[in-house]
């Protein structure tokens, strides 16, 4: 199972994909309001409250026989949040990449590339399937 990163909102992960419903969705701004926070309000306590719900939902969709994978949604994505993310996920033996999703023409992501090994990007032109994407690697050497 691959575990999808990217500072997109859902709404373009559906305007790009069609098969999103084999993936499981951590929205993480969604997670914040349902807890009664922002970005800007969230404190220590609240930070490890999100932490713990957002590692019980990796645990819990990694577990499942039905989803190809997992797609973890933060606008506000940091090398702190990779860096923690990529702690939770190396415990996780049923997570066996970390792919992260960016924009192929304006990279919002690009200062993150050297902590992945594949890097995939939204189509341009049509909807297609995530297993479709193409990987970085396959049109250009690059070195961050």
């Amino acid at each position: 199972m691959k575990f999808y990163i990217t500072a997109e909102s859902i709404q373009k992960l559906k305007r790009s994909f069609l098969n999103l419903k084999l993936f499981s969705i951590i929205n993480v701004q969604e997670i914040l309001e349902n807890y009664g926070y922002t970005y800007e309000t969230i404190d220590d306590y609240g930070s490890f409250i999100i932490n713990k719900k957002i590692t019980t939902m990796i645990n819990n969709y990694s577990k499942s026989k039905r989803i190809r994978g997992i797609i973890y949604c933060n606008p506000k994505l940091n090398t702190d949040i990779i860096e923690n993310l990529d702690s939770i996920l190396n415990k996780n033996e049923k997570i066996k990449e970390i792919v992260l999703i960016d924009e192929y023409n304006i990279p919002k992501l690009q200062k993150y590339y050297s902590f992945f090994n594949e890097i995939i990007f939204f189509p341009s032109i049509k909807k297609i399937r995530i297993i479709e994407a193409k990987n970085i690697k396959e049109h250009i050497d690059w070195k961050i």
